[in-house]
């Protein structure tokens, strides 16, 4: 299938799993139970901003992509963003501690797993096993901007300023 392009209806039956953060399981050593997130039905009421990078952990991801849009957050929300997705291949638990990790204490930006990368793969973003590094931006269930990366260092058209350019 043809990746996804501004001007699009993001797809129906499209979800991602993750475990939603909660004060009972706010301490790294503790886990919750990942669910559902779907995100077909989500993105129809919300503005949402989904980046995908290769993987949790990881160098270029974790030094500067996640951190950006930690920063940046409060400019996309003033700019009408209710939420962030962060997707990557990992699973919801490595997801999950990633946003620990960082932070995160709450889901005004998501750590969700494309598990298998069926989402990504399904557009024809995927580097290898992994998720590619993309951005796009949904508004209340429109894609307004969707871009790939050319190679997964790059960090030009995924980054939140690059979102914010667009918003």
């Amino acid at each position: 299938m043809a990746p996804l392009k501004a001007g699009d209806d993001f797809p129906e039956g499209v979800t991602f799993t993750y475990i939603p953060p909660a004060p009972e399981t706010s301490e790294f050593s503790a886990c919750g139970m990942p669910i559902k997130y779907n995100a077909s039905k989500e993105f129809k009421n919300k503005k949402v901003v989904l980046f995908a990078l290769p993987g949790a952990f990881t160098p270029t991801c974790s030094a500067s992509h996640v951190p950006g849009y930690i920063a940046k957050f409060p400019e996309l929300k003033a700019k009408g963003v209710d939420q962030v997705i962060c997707l990557a291949y990992n699973d919801p638990f490595v997801m999950s501690g990633w946003g620990k990790a960082n932070g995160v204490k709450d889901e005004s930006i998501v750590f969700a797993s494309d598990e298998g990368t069926a989402f990504s793969k399904e557009y024809g973003w995927v580097e290898g096993e992994r998720t590619n590094r993309y951005g796009m931006i949904i508004d209340h269930g429109k894609v307004i901007y969707s871009e790939v990366e050319p190679h997964l260092q790059a960090q030009e058209v995924s980054t939140a300023d690059a979102a914010l350019k667009v918003l």
